[in-house]
């Protein structure tokens, strides 16, 4: 046999293409890593990459690299030939596009979109520059295969919020866009996000998710939309911006003055809550609005009872003039666990000083659940409404406009300090 040095077969070993032996499915996975246009690039290493990038499942479409000085045609001709020159048949499970400086995209973006979807993406993410609103106002998105649906820095129009042909999608993220549609429909949606937004102005815009598990309506503005029946909801956090439409323009210094018809309910839907009815199956909800805005106080005059939560936050908009937004909540919470208050320091309003000394909303008890465990009280510095002489001894009370205190409001004969003054016990 003939001998075969060592430096022979380190020579022989090192010739081997070990990476191009590994199976499709493990390749494409490497490519899904890499921008679009690095994985394009990998057609030059060696025979077998020389197509794979037209079978990859993972596309990530940006304008870094050579686009980054503004070349907008080559963008949108690199993206049209990724997608049409696909091999027929491939399938996708995702598609991220992500661009700053593409000039003409409104034209092409649809047809991207339906691209996507007709090779059966899982997930699909459009992001283009801040600058640059987009407008979507086709036809309803159509896939069995959507799971994970994400908007940013787009103008959804129309029907083009209507996902009830989207029978698999459960997750929906929408972050700084306008949505001036009049419905957002999807059946199997169960995880919905909707930040920094603009709603429509000229009427509410409706939600109906029946089987949605977590919602999420942080800092939009425009007319609070309407919240359909949630009956699988668990997890709520609804925040408004401080410019939000729902305000009343009758009442001193912003507040409910209960008698015009932005206070008393809008034709649009027929008198009832707006946001409450929809969240009353929460298990954990969070209520945060300025003190301007109504909507909150508004629909207490139509209040739900919220049969599962055990968890509820509120901050100034409960307490401001008198407690009764806050009795009204536990009132209606029967099995509630954990109460948080967040409060801001505040200046005092004309209205509030005409309602001092009135206390008549506390003349009856309130039938507070007896599951009550904990009230945390969080504030950033004393102000009138915590008893500066109780807080130095690790007793801090809440009060009112009225002169009532949070004690007194909820009917607890005894509270022990377990925080030093920001959280309390119910023994």
């Amino acid at each position: 046999m003939p001998h075969t040095s060592k430096a022979k077969k380190v020579s022989y070993s090192s010739k081997e293409d070990r990476i191009s032996a590994l199976p499709d499915d493990v390749l494409h996975h490497v490519l899904g890593f890499l921008q679009a246009a690095e994985a394009v690039h990998t057609s030059v290493l060696a025979r077998r990459w020389r197509y794979l990038w037209k079978s990859m499942r993972c596309l990530r479409i940006n304008s870094i690299g050579r686009w980054e000085e503004g070349n907008d045609a080559s963008l949108s001709n690199f993206i049209n030939c990724l997608l049409l020159l696909r091999d027929p048949g491939s399938t996708l499970d995702e598609v991220e596009i992500e661009y700053d400086n593409l000039e003409d995209e409104t034209k092409w973006i649809s047809i991207w979109i339906c691209h996507a979807l007709s090779c059966q993406a899982q997930v699909l993410t459009v992001k283009p520059d801040s600058h640059m609103y987009i407008c979507l106002d086709g036809p309803p998105l159509v896939s069995r295969q959507l799971r994970r649906l994400e908007f940013s820095n787009v103008n959804l129009k129309h029907n083009f919020l209507d996902f009830s042909s989207c029978t698999a999608l459960e997750d929906l993220k929408i972050k700084g866009s306008a949505l001036e549609t009049s419905r957002i429909l999807s059946p199997s949606l169960k995880h919905m996000s909707i930040k920094q937004c603009a709603f429509r102005h000229d009427g509410r815009i409706r939600i109906s998710v029946p089987n949605l598990v977590s919602l999420q309506l942080i800092s939009f503005v425009g007319r609070t939309p309407l919240l359909e029946s949630m009956l699988s909801l668990e997890t709520a956090v609804v925040s408004p911006r401080n410019y939000c439409d729902d305000v009343c323009h009758e009442g001193v210094a912003g507040e409910c003055c209960g008698t015009c018809a932005d206070c008393c309910g809008n034709n649009d839907h027929n008198g009832g809550c707006v946001l409450l009815g929809g969240l009353s199956c929460a298990t954990n909800l969070e209520l945060i609005a300025y003190l301007g805005m109504l909507i909150f106080r508004r629909d207490l005059r139509w209040c739900p009872t919220f049969s599962k939560l055990k968890t509820l936050l509120l901050n100034e908009w409960c307490v401001q003039i008198n407690l009764h937004a806050l009795v009204c909540m536990l009132e209606h919470s029967p099995v509630l666990e954990n109460l948080i208050l967040e409060l801001r320091k505040q200046e005092e309003t004309a209205l509030a000083l005409e309602v001092e000394g009135n206390n008549s909303l506390m003349h009856k008890p309130a039938a507070i659940s007896g599951c009550l465990k904990i009230i945390k009280v969080k504030f950033d510095e004393i102000d009138d409404r915590v008893c500066k002489d109780q807080v130095s001894r690790g007793k801090g009370e809440l009060w009112g406009a009225d002169g009532c205190t949070i004690r007194r409001a909820l009917s607890i004969k005894s509270w022990r300090g377990t925080c030093a003054v920001d959280e309390f016990t119910n023994p």
